[in-house]
């Protein structure tokens, strides 16, 4: 077996096996993001996710960048064609985002020796919920066995953040409930004697 698709496959059951034994998302999409970038051998890689109005892309989660990277501005839809085509279902490489303009941040990217991204598209239930990059400090043409190890990790965040939002609605609906349940016991049984 090649010796990457053999680090590809015991990332993605390490992975695996996180997101199965934790309920906390910060705390999978964190190792989710560090295994990533070392398996595939990039300096960095990072989640974002769609804001409720749709119109950025927020950090989530990111291993390898610099508090200067990430205070380089919001991710704006309108402004960043290459996150538009990924949200619509591409995978995306660049080979020099330093001079693509499709990249919102080349300046960002140049004083952080970034050179190289890849991207997948973090979809949901048939729904894009944001985006999952990996980068490169050297000229990179990621392979087809990256791209897929990038889609099935992509695949498996994904998994995860759909699963914590279900799991939020049904914890918010159980409160939710059991106040109900309170303040009708109160009602009810708040003014007899004891």
């Amino acid at each position: 077996m090649d010796s990457s698709l053999g680090e590809y496959f015991e990332a993605l059951y390490d992975i695996t096996l996180r997101i199965a034994s934790s309920l906390d998302l910060d705390d999978v999409l964190s190792y989710l993001t560090e295994e990533t970038a070392k398996a595939i051998h990039a300096r960095a890689s990072s989640v974002r996710l769609l804001d409720k109005e749709h119109l950025r892309l927020e950090m989530r989660a990111v291993y390898g960048l610099s508090e200067a990277y990430l205070d380089k501005g919001p991710v704006v839809l309108e402004r960043s064609p290459v996150d538009r085509a990924i949200l619509g279902g591409q995978v995306s490489q660049l080979a020099d985002v330093t001079t693509d303009p499709n990249f919102q941040y080349p300046e960002a990217a140049a004083r952080e020796g970034i050179v190289s991204v890849a991207s997948v598209p973090l979809i949901a239930h048939a729904r894009p919920v944001g985006v999952f990059r990996v980068y490169s400090t050297q000229r990179r043409n990621f392979s087809d066995e990256d791209m897929r190890f990038l889609t099935a990790v992509a695949d498996l965040a994904a998994l995860c953040i759909e699963n914590a939002k279900l799991y939020d609605q049904m914890r918010q609906r159980y409160e939710d409930s059991r106040q109900n349940y309170e303040a009708t016991m109160n009602i009810l049984w708040g003014d007899q004697p004891g």
